[in-house]
């Protein structure tokens, strides 16, 4: 059904239409015959360009007006205004725009002064009635839907305008009076039965509130809906007992009814009954009429109360009942995802992040938690197809070109790697912590690039921000011993990292390593031994390190010993190596 203001615009717009066109086709004919006439007035003349003038700024204001234009549509009917004062139809858009602009003592002005020429109009008194509303003159309001109450008693909009008037000034008698009345006229109606249901809340009065539902549920005995508003009504209102009685009914009527399940684990939730609350949402969430999002609500708020092992098992099939029900539903693979990521198994998260991507690629923090399982799994081909998709959505987020970054770098995509990192280092702020992590990444690009002078610029720049990060001056101190650069300062910087972990291997061969470049070679054999001992992994660097240090150190049997080892665990081709087995030398 079209609103009386909708059908009011309507009407008055196609009647101001006609009009506009009656008064073109008597302008043409005026024109017509101007031009074939020998003689011409100037006030003939004058005023065939006053309608014109007229015609054309009407044609504009109401153009401007349903473009939403009202700035530009206002000045047009103002010039409409200048030309014909006494146009209701003008007065009543002007009273209109200025509503829409919130100036309602203007809007008051313009409709007081339409009525003035078209009292009787109903769709002119019924933006009247509002705008008096608006500006808290209810007297006036009131006396306007009464009114038009009067003059069209089949209208309905006017009686529900009625009784807003009454529920802004706080009156709620009159406001129920109406709602009575339009129940007298058209019969019970769901919205209506819960305005009034809210207004005897409002005032203190369950018990008529309660009586609006029943009545409503007496009227449309079949429709459940109703049922289940009354048993939410008693518990929101406290009485537990009633609102269970009230859902059970609903359940032997109708054992699969989603709502009336999930209605009794709200109210089991309340009694703290735990395990009632599971059985009932068990069931209620195999429903698909209730609606997915509603679902993962209820099971963040039980997961978030859910302290024991037993409660996590409980919530953790509950998520699975869900995922079972709607596979597809990205909200329902999310929380299965981060339920699954609390347990550990972060193969099972990913699977349904990924299922999540599928159909929301708008979801940021979905992309970031599926980039962080691919960097914890060390899936540097996924990471990057991923990053590089999420950039796409995501432009201006520094955290997607570092992974992306970083994924590329780990691919030997290095020049893609210098390209995000660079770019994302720029959307970055001085004091965003992740500036550490793009001077690392940087850093070891450049390295790669063999542009070493850069290389170290973003290593020293990063040390500056972060003195102790173990990992920037290890490798950094293990690049300077590469290049023979440097070594007082790479010993250093080596020095602390083994200070801090006295038994990381790989800080002690990096250690090792620098002293045997400072020709320390008796101190270097004491790091590396302590390295070779601790490395689980059997590093074949670290072997073919020892090596070395053992041949500088005259123990040369012992030195092709380790070399031989070294080839034997190394997988990569190994010139250098290779040539120390041959000729039992060491190479530089």
């Amino acid at each position: 059904m079209k609103s009386a203001k909708q059908s009011a615009e309507q009407e008055v717009l196609a009647i101001q239409e006609n009009n506009m066109y009656r008064s073109f086709i008597c302008i043409l004919s005026i024109f017509l015959f101007l031009f074939s006439s020998a003689q011409v007035n100037d006030s003939d003349v004058l005023i065939f360009d006053d309608e014109i003038n007229y015609s054309y700024n009407f044609f504009e204001a109401d153009k401007c007006f349903l473009d939403e234009n009202y700035e530009l549509s206002e000045n047009y009917y103002q010039l409409c205004l200048n030309q014909k004062p006494d146009n209701p139809f003008i007065l009543y858009r002007l009273a209109s725009i200025y509503l829409k602009r919130n100036e309602l003592d203007l809007s008051e002005n313009y409709i007081d002064k339409c009525l003035a020429f078209s009292p009787d109009n109903e769709w002119y008194l019924f933006l009247a009635g509002h705008i008096y509303g608006y500006n808290k003159h209810f007297t006036k309001a009131e006396a306007v839907f009464n009114k038009l109450i009067s003059l069209k008693p089949t209208e309905i909009d006017f009686y529900l305008a009625l009784a807003d008037v009454y529920i802004n000034e706080n009156n709620y008698k009159k406001a129920i009076n109406v709602y009575d009345l339009i129940e007298q006229k058209f019969g019970i109606d769901e919205s209506i039965s819960v305005q009034k249901k809210n207004i005897y809340l409002q005032i203190g009065n369950k018990k008529k509130a309660a009586a609006e539902l029943n009545k409503l549920i007496s009227a449309y005995p079949g429709e459940v809906a109703y049922k289940r508003l009354l048993a939410d009504f008693y518990m929101q209102n406290d009485d537990v007992k009633t609102s269970i009685s009230i859902l059970n009914q609903i359940i032997s009527e109708n054992p699969d009814d989603g709502f009336a399940h999930i209605g009794l684990a709200l109210c089991y939730s309340y009694l703290k009954d735990k395990q009632k609350v599971y059985d009932e949402l068990y069931i209620g969430f195999q429903s698909k009429e209730v609606n997915p999002q509603a679902k993962v609500n209820i099971l963040v708020t039980q997961m978030q109360i859910s302290n024991s092992p037993d409660d996590l098992e409980k919530m953790l099939k509950l998520c699975e009942v869900l995922l079972k029900t709607h596979p597809d539903d990205p909200d329902v693979n999310s929380i299965y995802a981060n339920f699954q990521m609390g347990l550990g198994n972060i193969d099972i998260a990913r699977l349904a992040l990924n299922k999540v991507i599928e159909t929301r690629k708008d979801k940021y923090q979905v992309w970031e938690q599926l980039l962080l399982i691919d960097n914890q799994l060390l899936d540097w081909v996924s990471m990057f197809k991923h990053s590089s998709e999420a950039i796409q959505y995501f432009p201006n987020m520094p955290f997607l070109y570092l992974l992306n970054g970083i994924s590329s770098l780990q691919l030997s995509k290095i020049d893609n790697a210098k390209k995000s990192l660079e770019f994302g280092y720029r959307l970055i702020s001085k004091d965003d912590p992740l500036q550490a992590d793009y001077l690392t990444f940087l850093g070891e690009v450049s390295y790669r690039l063999d542009n070493k002078q850069d290389a170290y610029f973003y290593y020293d720049k990063l040390l500056e921000i972060e003195p102790d990060n173990l990992m920037v001056l290890n490798n950094y101190s293990y690049y300077l011993s590469l290049d023979k650069e440097n070594l007082s300062k790479a010993e250093q910087m080596s020095f602390k990292t083994i200070k801090v972990e006295p038994n990381n291997p790989t800080y002690l061969d990096t250690y090792a390593w620098i002293l045997f470049k400072m020709q320390n070679y008796k101190s270097a054999l004491d790091y590396i031994k302590r390295a070779v001992d601790l490395d689980v992994t059997r590093s074949a660097v670290i072997i073919e390190h020892y090596g070395d240090i053992l041949y500088f150190n005259n123990e040369f049997e012992n030195a092709l010993e380790q070399w031989k080892r070294a080839q034997m665990i190394g997988q990569d081709e190994n010139d250098k190596l290779n040539e120390k087995v041959a000729t039992h030398k060491y190479v530089e």
